[in-house]
């Protein structure tokens, strides 16, 4: 115990009275030594009970620490106020809906002291439900939302792959780009302050740009999956659907900054997609898979069936669009069908189809508002 390092747990936090308790007893469970550690919460301006709650709790435990940012603009913003106050030789970052176990923090530290060139670990992210009637609650579950597991190919622990070619998929946030959400991550402190100690302050995707530029300073990232992280999902399908919207429009912020000046075309097939990659001026992404195809193809279904209402004239077409818009619509429910209980086929359904398109229409405003050509992924 004498040669624990000494850790801080840094936790941005806004009007999460719904979650905190239960975040906060989690944390105080894990099994190290509590003089070995601190829990500091940056709050962005909770307007709810948050703050009042974490005061209470402080009263009890000294090494819960908390900075206020009024009006913060982002979690980046609140995480970099409770950053700057960290003290540990290691730091480790979870949310207020979070519970990590118990052996969290020990296994996030293990790759750590095998390799010094590690900057930053990420562990894996399951769910905790808190409504076992919750229909979006238990969506996220089946589908494992949230899961690390899967990208950028891997499944067992390991080091991730390193950026090879600056492409825009690599910089995205996307399930080929190399990130850990802050979610269930740790860094080191030498990693930390070579990257200033700073994530963006922009609304979202501020961990897809930390980890990309500790990649840049040279530093390794690496998959401790046994690291695990209980996650409690949005309960309203809005919340859920805001959540994935904020997704959308932060990706084409980082590939704005990070990715060099191509245009990628990604037919979302194969473990490694086809990719087409066209030189351009402006920097972007268009990714082609079923829901994609869904609509295309009921377009031009409904478009060839007007026409053949006001000519009076069926062409070879039209039962070709018909087909193909009824192959790639089974194709994209068909996994819904899976989870239970399979009465709610149509309620999983309306949750996919809303949620992807939430994540669409985020990319096209983030496309739009950071000059990048985007066109977000299919489920």
């Amino acid at each position: 115990m004498a040669d624990l390092p000494f850790i801080s747990i840094i936790n941005p936090i806004r009007n999460v009275e719904r979650t905190i308790e239960t975040n906060l007893k989690y944390l105080l469970d894990i099994d190290y030594p509590k003089e070995k550690m601190e829990i500091v919460f940056g709050d962005g301006g909770s307007t709810d009970k948050t703050v009042d709650i974490i005061r209470q709790w402080q009263k009890k435990y000294d090494l819960i620490k908390l900075v206020i940012v009024p009006n913060s603009k982002s979690p980046g913003e609140a995480r970099n106020a409770a950053l700057k106050m960290a003290k540990g030789d290691y730091i480790l970052f979870t949310d207020g809906d979070c519970a990590p176990r118990k052996d969290w923090a020990k296994k996030m530290l293990e790759p750590f002291f095998k390799d010094p060139q590690i900057g930053m670990v990420g562990g894996e992210i399951h769910t905790l439900r808190t409504d076992p009637d919750n229909d979006v609650e238990s969506y996220c579950e089946q589908t494992k939302f949230l899961t690390v597991a899967g990208r950028c190919l891997m499944t067992e622990e390991g080091y991730y792959p390193g950026i090879t070619k600056d492409l825009p998929h690599e910089m995205n946030g996307n399930i080929h780009s190399p990130f850990f959400a802050t979610a269930n991550a740790a860094v080191s402190k030498i990693a930390a302050d070579a990257v200033g100690r700073e994530f963006w302050h922009e609304i979202t995707s501020e961990d897809v740009d930390f980890s990309l530029r500790i990649l840049k300073k040279g530093f390794k990232l690496y998959y401790k999956p046994s690291a695990i992280v209980d996650h409690m999902h949005r309960v309203t399908l809005a919340a859920y659907c805001k959540q994935l919207y904020g997704y959308g429009f932060g990706h084409p912020l980082a590939v704005l900054k990070h990715a060099k000046k191509v245009i990628e075309i990604q037919l979302q097939y194969t473990p490694n997609y086809l990719t087409l990659v066209i030189p351009s001026p402006v920097r972007g992404i268009i990714y082609f898979g079923d829901y994609h195809f869904m609509h295309l193809f009921g377009l031009a279904f409904m478009i060839n069936l007007i026409q053949t209402v006001l000519t009076h004239h069926v062409t070879m077409w039209l039962p070709v669009w018909a087909a193909l818009f009824l192959f790639f619509l089974v194709k994209y429910f068909k996994p819904m069908a899976k989870l239970q209980p399979r009465s709610k086929f149509f309620t999983w359904a309306r949750i996919r189809y809303v949620s992807n398109w939430a994540l669409m229409k985020g990319g096209f405003k983030g496309g739009k508002t950071f000059g990048v050509i985007y066109l977000e992924s299919s489920w």
